[in-house]
């Protein structure tokens, strides 16, 4: 979509620098941390959400997150995903949120 930020930063019309990209993902920093680890895991295709997703794309980002915690020796981290009027880019991505403690409310 042409005026989706997150296709622009796949198409390298807006310059991000990608902590990890596969063929169908790339990672990079949330420009509005909410914690000391606070990546995007994004699609590289669009899609808007979780509907029209399918299970290869959650296998690709569960994968990627398991990677992500295990090189940044990470003792725990949450994923999260906003789906509809609740996520504020209206393009699939995950928040991978490192060392954050169970108590801990996002």
């Amino acid at each position: 979509m042409e005026d989706c930020i997150f296709c622009k930063i796949v198409k390298g019309d807006v310059p991000t620098k990608f902590e990890k990209e596969t063929k169908d993902l790339i990672v990079f920093k949330d420009v509005n941390p909410q914690t000391s680890v606070h990546l995007l895991i994004v699609p590289k295709k669009h899609m808007r959400d979780i509907r029209e997703s399918g299970d290869k794309i959650w296998e690709s980002i569960g994968k990627m997150a398991v990677k992500l915690a295990k090189e940044m020796n990470l003792k725990g981290f949450r994923l999260v995903h906003n789906a509809g009027s609740a996520a504020a880019v209206p393009h699939m991505h995950v928040h991978f949120l490192g060392d954050v403690s169970a108590e801990r409310e996002i």
